[in-house]
């Protein structure tokens, strides 16, 4: 219960709602909130469905290792004398005074249907197929990291939106307190001048604080307002939401090594990179083994006849081809030093990465420190703010003390219990923003 350590004076209990929940308002937990804004992004449908089209790929290149099989109808009628003297070879009609000195002119049109099933099986396809393959499988591998960053994202967004609700309704919470005791505070003033015991300057000063607390009050009204629309879009919703303030219970060790060492291992981004550079390798080698030679297996069963399948003409062919590159332009050449290049230069953005996310790492990991300290200074502040008001209050209805200085501790103590929220807010933030940065934000 990491972040159970929030609680302060009662101020924030671990259930908390808000006096935003209007009736009828729909009550949001945490963990409820954090699933349905999962399963409402659009982005993490986005990139799933990139995923899944990316094993489609994979699948494609493996496929590339299976025979081809090939069926094939075709019809053809000619006039033409070559293309009929070999329709009739081809039917096995075989008229020798047909090809006698001159090819004749027969008086009718041949007609030929051609029924073929072929299978070719390649055996070597110089590296194409296997690394093309490979590097279907690496790419694949990256778009599921990708996809699983998005999700972590969409989590940290959550948190932002949903605590910045939350914190937004405090904070309208704070300032309508405030003014009920600004406006108290006003009857009392104004007592004392009805009174005769103040002057109007007193009178004016304690109308305008009132003033000022309530555009405060308007402007926490629309904080509340963006914050919600914030947390509605999230969860693809126009509902009233009302938040429960609940703890995260995100963990979290005085120990920046330990975060540095979960980056460098767990980080979906940097894998995704890793994963690239995998098949930048393999299209190093792709392309060398473009040199070697390619071989296939073919076979095919045909008929040819002058009615549709007719059984005239019948065989069956086989063999085998193999292909060997000697000389394409240099190009073969080239295209192996742009694959080394583009493999170098992905190596240098991974080594960059892992510079950046170290980086990052470290600078959520002093933010964590840096709001707990600032949380128990804000503790103490309100701590301080709520004595001083209430020994100023009473100097003030002794006739010790002004006004205004009534009204400015009234302040301090809003001011203070703001900061206090605030603080809080910060904390569980910059602890979701560590975890994210370390790859292991749920």
């Amino acid at each position: 219960m990491r972040l159970g350590r929030l609680s302060s004076g009662g101020l924030i209990a671990l259930f908390l709602l808000f006096s935003a929940s209007a009736q009828g308002a729909e009550r949001l937990g945490y963990e409820e909130g954090k699933e349905k804004a999962l399963n409402s992004s659009r982005l993490i449908k986005a990139y799933e469905a990139d995923a899944e089209g990316a094993e489609y790929r994979m699948r494609q290149a493996v496929g590339g290792y299976m025979p081809r099989v090939t069926f094939s109808e075709t019809w053809m009628n000619t006039d033409e004398p070559s293309n009929a003297a070999f329709a009739k070879m081809a039917q096995g009609r075989f008229d020798m005074t047909y090809f006698i000195d001159e090819l004749a002119d027969p008086s009718d049109r041949v007609t030929n249907y051609r029924t073929k099933l072929e299978i070719v099986q390649p055996v070597l396809a110089g590296g194409q197929i296997h690394y093309g393959a490979k590097q279907a499988g690496a790419a694949h591998k990256a778009s599921l990291e990708t996809a699983e960053r998005v999700r972590q994202n969409t989590i940290y967004s959550f948190n932002r939106a949903f605590f910045g609700l939350a914190l937004a309704d405090k904070a309208l919470s704070t300032v309508k307190v405030s003014y009920g005791r600004t406006a108290k505070y006003y009857a009392m003033t104004k007592d004392f001048y009805d009174n005769g015991l103040i002057v109007m300057s007193d009178l004016l000063v304690a109308e305008t604080y009132l003033l000022r607390n309530d555009q405060a009050v308007k402007e926490a009204e629309k904080n509340l307002a963006v914050a919600s629309s914030q947390l509605q879009r999230l969860l693809d919703t126009d509902n009233e939401i009302a938040v429960v303030w609940e703890d995260p219970e995100f963990s979290f060790e005085e120990n920046i090594e330990k975060y540095i060492a979960l980056a460098a291992t767990e980080r979906q981004d940097l894998k995704a990179m890793e994963q690239y550079a995998k098949t930048a390798d393999y299209e190093v080698k792709k392309s060398k083994s473009a040199l070697m030679p390619e071989v296939a297996l073919f076979a095919d069963y045909q008929r040819n006849d002058d009615e549709l399948f007719g059984n005239n003409g019948e065989g069956y062919t086989f063999g085998a081809q193999v292909n060997l590159n000697l000389f394409k332009g240099g190009s073969d050449y080239n295209k192996i030093k742009e694959s080394k290049a583009s493999q170098l230069a992905m190596l240098h953005r991974i080594a960059d990465k892992k510079l950046e996310i170290k980086s990052e790492v470290k600078e959520a990991y002093h933010s964590v420190l840096a709001a707990e300290k600032q949380l128990e200074a804000a503790k103490k502040q309100v701590q301080s703010a709520h004595a001083a008001l209430e020994i100023t209050e009473n100097r003030f209805k002794e006739g010790l003390s002004k006004v205004t200085e009534l009204l400015d501790r009234e302040v301090e103590l809003r001011q203070a219990e703001l900061s206090l929220y605030m603080s809080e807010y910060n904390l569980i933030i910059a602890t979701a923003g560590l975890h994210f940065a370390a790859g292991i934000l749920n």
